[in-house]
């Protein structure tokens, strides 16, 4: 089953480059570094893209082996190592996880502050359950 093992080294290796670069997003929205953020998204999506291709095939791949032991448990299946790259992977998940509710809280505070920063430059006016611009005569009025 070498092929399972790649396999699940593969998803690792995936999964721990988007948890590198999740973080350096981080870092880089501390920073006010945004363009960075957009270039590290084109790196982000192509390994999105690659680990949900390699995940479709190693879930093939681990019906295949329950399918041809039935009866059996999947840890009476796999060898030792398969069992630890396995847990190695879950472990990644979740580490992926809790970098994407970091960041997710970075991304939300940064909207309200610049959603909020335009309303005190551009005020709007609350029309029921919408928000209007107001008209252009009292755009940025100066009031004496």
């Amino acid at each position: 089953m070498q092929n399972l093992t790649a396999q699940l080294q593969s998803l690792i290796s995936d999964v721990e480059r988007l948890i590198d670069l999740t973080y350096q997003d981080i870092e880089l929205v501390k920073t006010a570094q945004h363009a960075k953020v957009s270039m590290n998204n084109k790196e982000k999506n192509s390994l999105i893209s690659r680990f949900e291709s390699n995940k479709k095939s190693f879930n093939d791949l681990l019906l295949q082996i329950t399918h041809s032991h039935p009866g059996q448990e999947l840890h009476e299946i796999l060898s030792t190592e398969e069992q630890l790259l396995l847990d190695d992977f879950r472990k990644k998940l979740l580490q992926l996880h809790t970098a994407n509710k970091i960041y997710a809280k970075f991304v939300v505070s940064l909207n309200e502050f610049f959603s909020s920063l335009v309303s005190a430059i551009l005020p709007m006016k609350q029309e029921g359950y919408q928000k209007t611009k107001p008209k252009p005569a009292a755009f940025l009025q100066v009031s004496a």
